[in-house]
């Protein structure tokens, strides 16, 4: 009789937690004000799919954040990079709601953070409280909106997650109170020949063909000559109402005569997968012409698990005149078509194709390697996308602010899934060796830190990309300037503001100090700015103040100033 008691109370009890994590959500909004949106879910960014929802905060900051459901404070993590000050509540639903970028903490939040930071001496910190610390009901204020960590702009970055795995899901799908009855603009598509017997409109190479049409009716009227089997990709954004945004789009399907090639949905990925996007994405052309194609077939490591349906990994054999035809949907159901057709040209007269010239050939699901006197390079498996016909060159007539040839390692429109091991021959002297590292040298011939360690004559680091790269050094210490502060000067003021900046290998570290005791300050890199707020604790009268800051070669400036209150 107690086992069977037992027994009814266990499946009651999962019955709960099962109905408990299984209703329908009733999320109210993170803010107090319309929702416009300047971001959407699985956006195309920089290495990455766009995890969440981005909410104008009226080109302001300092506007209430609201937690939307009831739950507790799971995590709570500052940087000046990345998400700035976020805050990340679990909810009994089975979801975790996160809000990034902002400018503040409320109440308690923000002084156990405090609390934290000068426990740790750190502004950066990663906290994790006891679920019973932090209770938050529906409707409570978490904190204010802001512009800290990577953003450009002051609003609120939105997310929310599966609670188990962490996974980010579109937000949208939870019917926050957002306008939208836009269908998404279709602006070009591309054809690529997949084999070096593929003519497009008679040659053996990519074709980019802008679009005609409007209000979801786009077509390319011309057909479009082609032989051999080839493969298509679409430049495609959406935007909602009160917003001129250019958003991400929610799905696109592909046929070809009625019969689905390819489709693929954005509801949610894992974070550990989206760097991929940089082989969904048509990498040159993000680089190269800043447009953002969505491929519609795959590459070979492709890993991404956005894909409802891929024929063929989405390339399309041609033996007789097609119809192409695209849908492109945002998440609200509006929806945009596009078509266009294909005219089989095998027929035509045979053509000669474009020849390669490579160094070496890169199979992507091997360990790669190349080297010569000058340098050597170890890829590691899978670190590519597809096979890599690689090429690499050498400029030996360098000038005197490098301490290495320029070495061309294959093209910086060439992604990369995993960092690989670059090792260059450098000319730099004992003396100095300690301060060289690999810079990156952009198309407009700056040089970029990316690190490195000496030993005996070469210098060694790791990096995701490939591109121009030679050695540097440098010896040259932290700039530090005072904005509201100089040597004896009465400080009325509530902060402290100070601009710290390096222009070869970037801020390492920074320690402010009043009366040799450790103050936290505050770092905005896009301003190059610290601050601090004066405790009202400060003593009156005179004051000593004392900034350190060290680079990434461990040159270090100091500032110092006695100030009164």
């Amino acid at each position: 009789m107690t086992r069977t008691i037992l027994l009814i109370f266990i499946l009651l009890y999962n019955n709960h937690l099962f109905s408990q994590q299984n209703q329908e959500p009733n999320f109210r909004s993170p803010l107090d004000i319309p929702l416009l949106l300047s971001g959407t879910f699985g956006e195309l960014r920089t290495n990455h799919f766009h995890a969440g929802l981005d909410f104008k905060t009226q080109g302001k900051s300092g506007l209430k954040i609201y937690a939307i459901e009831d739950g507790y404070i799971s995590r709570i993590k500052v940087s000046p990079w990345g998400y700035g000050k976020a805050i990340y509540i679990t909810h009994n639903n089975g979801y975790t709601s996160v809000y990034a970028h902002l400018m503040k903490y409320h109440g308690a939040i923000q002084d156990y953070v405090f609390q934290q930071q000068y426990i740790k001496q750190s502004y950066d910190i990663e906290l994790f409280p006891d679920k019973n610390k932090f209770l938050v009901k529906k409707g409570d204020i978490i904190g204010l909106s802001g512009n800290t960590g990577s953003s450009f702009a002051p609003h609120l970055h939105f997310e929310i997650r599966h609670s188990y795995n962490q996974n980010p899901v579109n937000a949208l799908q939870f019917d926050f109170d957002i306008i939208d009855n836009i269908p998404p603009i279709i602006k070009e598509i591309k054809i690529y020949p997949k084999s070096k017997y593929t003519f497009i409109n008679g040659e053996n190479r990519e074709l980019t063909l802008k679009v005609d049409g409007i209000h979801g009716n786009y077509y390319i009227e011309e057909p479009i000559k082609v032989t051999g089997p080839y493969a298509l990709s679409i430049q495609t954004y959406d935007v909602l109402n009160g917003a001129n945004n250019k958003n991400g789009v929610y799905s696109i399907d592909l046929f070809v005569d009625s019969t689905l090639v390819y489709s693929h949905e954005i509801e949610e990925f894992a974070f550990k997968e989206t760097r991929y996007i940089n082989c969904h994405l048509d990498y040159f052309e993000k680089i190269e012409n800043n447009k953002k194609f969505h491929r519609c077939y795959t590459l070979p490591n492709n890993r991404l698990s956005i894909y409802n349906y891929v024929k063929n990994e989405g390339i399309i054999k041609i033996d007789k005149n097609q119809i192409i035809e695209f849908f492109v949907d945002d998440v609200y159901g509006n929806s945009s078509y596009l078509n266009l057709n294909i005219i089989d040209d095998t027929a035509s007269v045979t053509r000669n194709s474009q020849q390669e010239i490579y160094t070496e050939v890169f199979p992507f699901q091997i360990e790669n390697s190349y080297e010569n006197e000058f340098l050597s390079i170890n890829i590691p498996v899978n670190s590519l996308y597809d096979t890599l016909y690689f090429v690499y060159n050498i400029n030996m007539d360098t000038n005197s602010i490098y301490h290495a040839p320029i070495h061309t390692i294959h093209y910086e429109s060439t992604p990369l899934h995993f960092a690989y091991l670059l090792k260059l021959k450098s000319t730099v002297s004992e003396k100095l060796a300690k301060k060289a590292f690999i810079c990156k040298i952009n198309e407009k011939g700056k040089s970029n830190y990316i690190g490195g360690t000496y030993d005996k004559g070469y210098i060694t680091t790791k990096t995701k990309y490939f591109g121009q790269y030679s050695v540097s050094v440098d010896t040259i210490a932290p700039i530090i300037k005072g904005l509201n502060i100089y040597p004896s000067k009465t400080m009325n003021s509530s902060t402290l503001k100070m601009t710290i900046r390096d222009n070869e290998s970037g801020i390492k570290s920074f320690n402010g100090y009043i009366n040799n005791e450790w103050i936290l300050m505050e770092y905005e890199p896009k301003s190059n700015r610290l601050t601090h707020f004066f405790d009202k604790s400060l003593k009156k009268g005179k004051n000593n103040f004392r900034l350190i800051v060290e680079d990434q070669l461990g040159n270090i400036s100091e500032y110092k100033a006695d100030f009164y209150r």
